[in-house]
């Protein structure tokens, strides 16, 4: 316990030490790299209405650019790979839908800079373009839409501390169209993504 307590107090003295090191908050574009787990599910049509549907735990990650700072106002564009689906109970079988996406997310952020530390809301959309699909292993390509797009709204942290920034990041993505490309009547003649994520990165700035 004595232990656990010097380790406490330790990092909270690195991160005040690196906080009163780092430079004022300035106007700066940031490239970094981001990365963790997204939780996601699916919104399908009453054609569906007997499968249950559990969330799918999978990954995200990616690069983003981030211009904001100092100010209330910033943006903020991102490419990465994310996992989606649901696990589907049909009654007498339980599949996996894997669905995976490059997304290219666009968002406007509005944020409170508190001393090394920006806290701010966001909101905008994305697009995403479907890698991969299969349930239960068996390939569904040909059943679903190569695009998507998504609503996309969250809220993330920056820790600016001088040659590199700390970023933590959540966000709610919600999918504004139909990805199901097979005919009506078929089980999945509607089929919308929803899913959260939860990432941590790391990010340096460009220029000053």
């Amino acid at each position: 316990m004595m232990r656990a307590k010097y380790v406490v107090s330790g990092l909270m003295t690195g991160v005040a030490l690196l906080a009163f090191s780092a430079p004022a908050l300035q106007a700066q574009t940031t490239l970094g790299v981001r990365g963790g787990v997204s939780g996601a599910s699916i919104d399908v049509s009453e054609a569906s209405e007997l499968v249950d549907k559990s969330n799918r735990t999978g990954f995200t990650g990616g690069v983003f650019f981030d211009w904001g700072g100092s100010g209330l106002f910033g943006f903020q564009v991102a490419a990465q790979y994310t996992q989606k689906g649901s696990e589907l109970d049909l009654g007498d079988t339980v599949e996996d839908l894997n669905l995976s996406y490059l997304e290219i997310p666009a968002v406007l952020k509005l944020g409170i800079p508190l001393g090394f530390v920006k806290p701010s809301v966001f909101g905008g959309v994305g697009l995403g373009f479907n890698t991969g699909c299969d349930v239960g292993g068996d390939d569904c390509g040909d059943e679903v839409k190569s695009t998507e797009w998504a609503g996309v709204f969250g809220a993330d942290a920056a820790f600016y501390l001088g040659a590199f920034s700390l970023w933590a990041d959540i966000r709610y993505h919600y999918g504004l169209n139909d990805v199901s490309d097979v005919a009506d009547g078929a089980d999945f003649d509607e089929l919308k993504n929803r899913a959260w994520s939860f990432q941590a990165g790391l990010g340096f700035p460009l220029g000053g």
